[in-house]
């Protein structure tokens, strides 16, 4: 019996989204992920995006990112390398360097790892597996203060709280070859964070390429 056959029959596989028993995301769970089609722009900067944020994708976000599923966070990076695809042949490059975008220290040592850099080399693996191109992680952004939880903020607070929030890593060294530079994060509600990403890694010298999501909410989603 093959290892991966044993393994299913001692964890047999539960849907990522519902936890039906018998499928890794059942067609109903499945169905409810939403494609997200639209290039807006931040900070004048393209953004692809995979999916929706909606109840079904939000379980796969928590579960990746609060219960370390990393068969979630395998799923979730399949999804994003397939939006990379457009990206790839929008913004051709010979290789591609994707900059996550950091929680605070507090929340990895609460978690105890990295969520978006965790994202990001899957996201890297399944783009170098699928497309044939190389794709690598470079962890360059610092948090530089604690910011307020912006669940409950507003646009404008958002903007606010992020402001400044992040800075370049000066012990991180990559190697400037002409590579697509592409800032990656799991969910883009107002683009306050990302803009800030954005800004940061300008004052360093650095020109994002593209901006590279699993899921965008607010705002975005009311985008025609």
């Amino acid at each position: 019996m093959a290892m991966q056959e044993l393994l299913e029959l001692l964890y047999p596989p539960r849907c990522l989204g519902c936890q039906l028993p018998g499928c890794q995301i059942c067609p109903r769970c499945e169905s409810e992920l939403e494609s997200y089609l639209k290039v807006p722009r931040v900070a004048g900067i393209p953004l692809y995006s995979a999916l929706h944020y909606n109840e079904a994708s939000s379980h796969l976000i928590l579960a990746a990112k609060e219960s370390n599923d990393r068969a979630a966070a395998r799923y979730l990076a399949a999804l994003t390398s397939m939006r990379f695809a457009r990206l790839r042949r929008e913004i051709p490059r010979a290789s591609y360097l994707l900059i996550p975008i950091p929680s605070s220290r507090a929340a990895d040592f609460r978690r105890g790892f990295a969520h978006m850099t965790v994202l990001a080399k899957l996201i890297a693996r399944a783009v170098e597996s699928e497309q044939k191109v190389s794709c690598s992680v470079a962890p360059l952004l610092i948090p530089t203060r604690k910011v307020a939880d912006q669940s409950e903020l507003s646009a404008r607070d958002r903007a606010i709280n992020m402001n400044l929030a992040f800075t370049v890593n000066p012990k991180v060294r990559i190697a400037r070859s002409g590579a697509g530079i592409i800032v990656v994060d799991d969910l883009v509600t107002t683009g306050s964070t990302i803009t800030e990403a954005i800004r940061a890694l300008k004052v360093a010298n650095f020109e994002p390429d593209a901006l590279l999501s699993t899921c965008v909410a607010g705002r975005f989603l009311r985008i025609r």
